[in-house]
């Protein structure tokens, strides 16, 4: 897959945008019980990784505004996605996820810019409606869904 840049994601919060973001995940939001790979309720990493990206996002604007409003900034009103802890939370998870699995797509400089965007370089990824549609299927972890015809998801080289 080529990444290409969509602002969208980017947007300051509102209903389309937050809609967009929350499309992202399974339907329950990606926690799931499964008889052999979580017996207990879990969610695959990616997911939390997702949901820390998009908790600073929304820290993100909401410092942002704040700021251009002129207000002075006090930690004990900020909200909990734009605490401290929280957002020191989000940024080691993400290092760390990075350096776990990286992307090791070469991105070729831009003269013009004397460095790269990021967009535009071929990458190898795994179909993320596949992992989304199993996940989903069970989220229902009251007891366990029925056994789907494929046990796991297709993790093979895919657009998203």
């Amino acid at each position: 897959k080529v990444f290409r840049p969509d602002a969208l994601y980017t947007e300051k919060p509102n209903r389309t945008v937050n809609k967009a973001w929350m499309d992202l995940f399974p339907y329950q939001g990606g926690f799931f019980k499964h008889p052999e790979i979580a017996p207990h309720r879990s969610t695959f990493a990616t997911f939390h990784q997702l949901h820390c990206l998009d908790g600073l996002r929304h820290a993100y604007w909401t410092l942002y505004g704040m700021a251009m409003e002129g207000s002075k900034i006090y930690e004990k009103d900020l909200p909990h996605h734009a605490s401290p802890s929280h957002v020191g939370h989000c940024i080691d998870l993400l290092r760390q996820a990075l350096m776990c699995q990286p992307d090791l797509a070469v991105e070729v400089q831009n003269d013009e810019l004397g460095g790269v965007t990021g967009f535009g370089t071929e990458h190898t990824c795994i179909n993320w409606g596949d992992l989304v549609t199993w996940t989903s299927h069970w989220e229902s972890y009251e007891e366990y869904a029925e056994e789907p015809e494929d046990k796991e998801p297709d993790m093979g080289t895919h657009d998203y």
